[in-house]
Formats: structure tokens, C-alpha cells, sequence
């Protein structure tokens, strides 16, 4: 099994289990955090909180995975539309909305893992498909 499927896994089981976040090491990279569904700060019109429990969608998560980074959160939102895109919507401290970037690729948000190998958020989505975000594009 290769180290990414473990990462998953865990990441997965963290979400199902109601486990606490999981955040990955390191002070100068984004972090991973799991948090209720219920508890997005306000969204973007045209924008839903779609969080899957799994790749093939058969229900919502009870926990959504969010970015921390640079004292920048990044949510990743679906669209209304349906669209194949995700919104990475970062606020500030105050919940304010700082960036507000559709990703092309992928839709309804299942994990996202940071890489300091590669200095990028792979975030999975719907049918397994992913987006890839530099870190450069997620901080202040």
C-alpha cells in the first residue's frame, strides 16, 4: 500500500469516526483540519458546503476538511450549478473573504492532503478526481 493510500485511509476513517482534526506537521506548511459541516463561515452566493463521506458520494460527511495556513482558513465549496470545479474560498482571522479561486477538475470535497515534497494541497473529490493547489496560492 502505498504511503498516499494510507494518508487517506486515516484521513477517511478521521472523518467517518468523528475523530479530531488531523493536522500534518510542520508550522511553515498548510495544515489539515476536519470540522463540522454545520460550521462554515459565510458562504459565497452561488456556492453550497458539500463535503462527501467517500469518492462515490452516498452522502454528506459530517466533517468538512479546511486549510490552515499563513493565518489564512481555505474552505472548498461546490457550486450551485453542479459544475465539475471547486471554489477554495480563504478568509482571514475575521471571517472575512480574502481569495475567492475556482479549481477546474473536480467537485464536492472528500480529503485534501498537503505535500512538503511537492509545496502543494491535493484535494479529492467525487469519483476520485483531484486538484492540485501550490501552497503559494492558499497563504497571505
Amino acid at each position: 500500500m502505498k504511503l498516499r493510500d494510507i494518508a487517506i485511509r486515516v484521513a477517511f476513517a478521521s472523518v467517518v469516526l468523528g475523530l479530531p482534526a488531523l493536522a500534518h506537521a510542520g508550522a511553515d506548511m498548510p495544515t489539515i483540519a476536519y470540522v463540522p459541516r454545520t460550521s462554515p463561515p459565510p458562504v459565497p452566493e452561488g456556492l453550497n458546503v458539500t463535503c462527501a463521506n467517500a469518492p462515490n458520494f452516498t452522502a454528506l460527511a459530517k466533517n468538512c476538511p479546511i486549510i490552515r495556513y499563513e493565518g489564512m482558513t481555505t474552505w472548498v465549496f461546490s457550486y450551485k450549478d453542479n459544475r465539475w470545479s471547486m471554489a477554495l474560498v480563504t478568509y482571514d482571522q475575521h471571517n472575512k473573504v480574502v481569495r475567492n479561486v475556482e479549481q477546474k477538475g473536480a467537485r464536492y470535497i472528500v480529503n485534501a492532503i498537503s505535500s512538503p515534497k511537492t509545496r502543494t494541497v491535493t484535494i479529492s473529490g467525487q469519483d476520485a478526481r483531484t486538484i492540485t493547489v501550490p501552497w503559494s496560492e492558499l497563504g497571505k
